[in-house]
């Protein structure tokens, strides 16, 4: 049975006139009655039923169909993948953020997207440990993400823009006396509950913080949602990057501190040998927005 056949029988399935049918695939009624023929008598299952000059579908036809369009539709794209990887073009996409960096993503990737009709974008979440295994492992393209796993692979084999080295702001509700302070010294943290997505102890979380930060206690959250929301409530403070968005929180206000706190620059990684072209066309971008907004010079692993 020939792709050929298979599009009349899904083109007459589509319009139940051979008239209009022939006229799509461009063929004489006489050779599509052949083609439509050829399939039933592989099948040995008749297809469509002629009712007064009326074509209708079979039970057996419309289930073929259901199947056959599916299948049909598989094997097309598959063919455009193969011709577009041949010619070093790429169809898809995968692009992988950790907690923060979907904010980072977010204004370069309206202009990508408007301008590179990519058939398909995956775009995928996780946290940094996982974020980068699933790289390495070549299951996305490119990922923004923080520098905190960065030295656990080999770094020649990458290509690194940098996308933001600011310090982190300190956010709280704007009851918290500390919001009096427009620069928040870190000593004042002391009797401070701190919300965050370190899931060691309150012991891993101060080795965390290399005693820059005192604090009482320890809240865990597993997304910069659920730390914002317990922020907003007052449940404690948290160190969130510069960049992140608030103003959804009525009642978070940010401030820096005093010294800066700076535990993570963040940047767009991709494998230096990846041959997809929408991996370096996407870094670029976000390098060229970024690249006037850095805090401190420029530098690169």
């Amino acid at each position: 049975m020939t792709i050929e056949n298979l599009e009349c029988f899904i083109t007459l399935a589509q319009e139940l006139s051979f008239t209009k049918a022939a006229e799509r695939l461009n063929l004489s009624q006489t050779t599509l009655s052949r083609k439509i023929a050829s399939v039933e008598d592989e099948l040995q299952v008749t297809l469509f039923l002629l009712n007064h000059h009326r074509v209708e579908l079979t039970n057996a036809g419309r289930e073929f169909y259901n199947k056959t369009f599916q299948l049909l539709r598989e094997y097309k794209d598959s063919v455009i993948q193969a011709q577009n990887v041949h010619k070093g073009v790429r169809s898809t996409i995968q692009v992988g953020f950790g907690v923060y960096e979907h904010v980072l993503l977010q204004p370069v990737f309206d202009q990508f997207v408007r301008k590179y009709p990519i058939p398909r974008i995956n775009c995928l979440q996780y946290k940094y440990k996982e974020l980068l295994d699933e790289f390495m492992r070549d299951h996305i393209d490119i990922i923004i993400t923080s520098d905190q796993f960065l030295n656990s692979v080999p770094r020649d084999d990458l290509s690194l823009t940098l996308l933001s080295d600011h310090p982190w702001v300190l956010a709280m509700n704007k009851d918290n006396p500390l919001a009096q302070h427009e620069v928040v010294p870190l000593a004042e943290l002391e009797e401070e509950n701190i919300i965050t997505m370190n899931e060691g102890s309150v012991s891993t979380v101060r080795r965390e913080f290399r005693g820059m930060v005192p604090f009482r206690s320890i809240d865990y959250v597993n997304s910069l949602e659920a730390k914002l929301l317990l922020t907003n409530a007052g449940r404690g403070v948290s160190f969130i990057p510069h960049y992140v968005d608030t103003s959804r929180y009525a009642n978070i206000v940010s401030r820096l501190t005093e010294p800066v706190y700076l535990p993570r620059c963040y940047y767009a990684v991709y494998k230096n040998d990846n041959n997809n072209p929408y991996t370096q066309i996407l870094a670029n971008m976000l390098g060229n927005h970024y690249k006037d907004t850095l805090w401190m010079p420029k530098y690169f692993f």
